[in-house]
């Protein structure tokens, strides 16, 4: 079921994943800069759990070249469970190792205390995005595989 559209929003995300999973000549330990773009169109709608999807558009790049289209924040807000902030890309372009290419998804996923989020809304101030600090994770996947790290130094600016 859809929710009433909401007004958009636009952030600039910046940060630094500390690889745990390396993929080739991505090692375990590799600090790689990572940025995100997007603006949420103002549709969303309810998924199970308590969870919202905002459909976003914009762009998400790890490294020099590893780069694929944000498609949707999932943002959840509950006192039983921890609360998430979600950044999806998917067709994900520019790494491919023996014979794997990694299309995705790609996810930025932020885990904060249960009810740190007053509500399953995207976050607007830095206070907001840093309050999602119980667990910070990135990953890239293939079939079969996939790179993974821990989110470092992020920086939002939204309006």
């Amino acid at each position: 079921m859809s929710a009433a559209p909401a007004a958009a929003l636009t952030c600039e995300i910046s940060f630094t994943i500390e690889v745990t999973q390396g993929v080739g000549p991505i090692r375990p330990g590799t600090h790689l800069p990572g940025r995100a773009e997007y603006t949420t169109t103002g549709r969303t709608f309810r998924q199970e759990g308590g969870s919202t999807a905002h459909l976003a558009a914009g762009s998400m790049t790890i490294g020099d070249n590893i780069t694929g289209p944000i498609w949707t924040l999932i943002a959840t807000s509950r006192p039983h469970a921890a609360d998430l902030i979600g950044v999806y890309a998917h067709h994900i372009e520019g790494l491919s190792f023996a014979g794997l290419d990694y299309e995705g998804p790609m996810a930025l996923t932020l885990f904060g205390e249960p009810g740190s989020r007053p509500t399953p809304e995207p976050p607007m101030t830095q206070a907001e995005w840093d309050d999602m600090d119980l667990r910070r994770a990135f990953t890239l996947h293939a079939d079969g595989d996939m790179l993974a790290g821990d989110v470092l130094d992020l920086t939002a600016v939204c309006s």
